[in-house]
């Protein structure tokens, strides 16, 4: 547990020197003053934006949980037993374990959030292969997300976006190069004939012999999970989840002295798009660097704001889209710390440990 509680502190430094980093670029008495004039009133609508994210998001979680067979149960005065052959969790614990991998993925590498599966698993009794796979789904649920929205939103404000400094080629360059590597890894993951291969493969290597049946079920929750009855559903979720952290992204703009309309919001919706995958390509910790990277300048080029605004405005997006919910999540951590990491939690990973270090 030591390991993983290292994890999160390194990735909370980092973020950390990204957001002072951010603060001496913007310059502290500029950034101090565009806060002074911005109008707290429209914090509340941008925090409860949020709120609707997390709500859509974990909406997934609690979709996938039911993919791979554990239950999500309400009104129980106490957890459910573990049971493998019936998981099952109450809702109370699913989000509290969620809202706690709020704070997990900010570990370098997104390391630590393999305890989302180790916790699940001490809390229902669902194997660690056939968990592990949720967590990874709501990453590939994002980026099936993004891509689109990024798209539509670069076609809706046109010349908009089309303007000098603004490197368009590359953007279209960036979206068909992910879309084509999630494509391909789906494609893989859903032919059964290439997945028995490799692993018949895998069988006969000395180091990993023994984990062949539990790479077998880590695939065949991969499977179940990946496909598109249930990947086109979550991934409209998913779209929808990030439009609402675009209109938030719209009214800080707008909390800045730009003029609303539909083509600001067409502006920060690709804005903040294409920083999200700027952000999951760099996997540096929570996205931290990728994303302020790539907002101030694009803030600078197409909505030609100054350097002290493009700088607050990246402050500003940093503390809802990141800081907000690493925050909520240590508090959750803190809170339901006995809930989420009991004695017996370090047999689970101890375990898990002495497999990784066996292979």
């Amino acid at each position: 547990m030591r390991r993983y509680r290292r994890q999160v502190l390194a990735g909370l430094l980092f973020i950390t020197a990204v957001l002072i980093a951010v603060v001496a670029i913007t310059g502290a008495g500029a950034l101090a003053e565009n806060l002074r004039d911005f109008p707290l009133w429209l914090l509340v609508p941008v925090l409860s934006l949020k709120c609707i994210n997390w709500a859509l998001r974990y909406f997934e979680w609690r979709y996938f949980l039911g993919v791979i067979g554990v239950r999500t149960v309400r009104g129980l005065p106490a957890p459910p037993p573990p049971n493998p052959a019936a998981p099952a969790v109450r809702e109370r614990d699913s989000a509290v374990l969620w809202l706690a991998g709020l704070a997990l993925s900010i570990s370098p590498g997104k390391l630590a959030e393999v305890l989302k599966a180790l916790v699940l698993k001490n809390l229902s009794g669902v194997e660690f292969s056939r968990a592990a796979p949720v967590v990874f789904l709501e990453r590939l649920v994002d980026g099936l997300a993004v891509i689109p929205l990024t798209t539509v939103a670069m076609l809706a404000a046109g010349s908009a976006v089309d303007v000098a400094g603004v490197p368009l080629g590359t953007v279209r360059a960036v979206l068909i190069g992910v879309s084509l590597a999630l494509g391909a890894g789906m494609v893989l993951i859903q032919s059964r004939a290439l997945a028995d291969w490799a692993l018949r493969l895998v069988a006969r290597g000395p180091g990993v012999r023994r984990a062949h049946g539990v790479l077998r079920t880590l695939y065949e929750s991969s499977y179940d999970l990946i496909k598109l009855r249930h990947l086109v559903p979550m991934t409209l979720v998913g779209l929808a989840a990030y439009t609402t952290d675009s209109l938030g992204f719209t009214l800080l703009l707008i909390g800045l002295g730009l003029e609303p309309s539909w083509t600001l919001f067409a502006q920060a919706t690709f804005i903040l798009s294409f920083s999200v995958i700027v952000a999951s390509l760099s996997a540096l910790p929570g996205g931290a660097g990728g994303r302020e990277l790539t907002i101030g300048p694009l803030l600078t080029a197409i909505l030609a704001l100054s350097k002290p605004d493009a700088g607050t405005a990246t402050f500003l997006i940093a503390l809802f889209q990141l800081w907000v919910g690493v925050l909520l999540g240590l508090v959750v951590i803190a809170l339901f710390r006995r809930t989420l990491f009991p004695p017996a939690l370090e047999g689970e990973i101890a375990a898990y440990e002495a497999a990784g270090q066996r292979q």
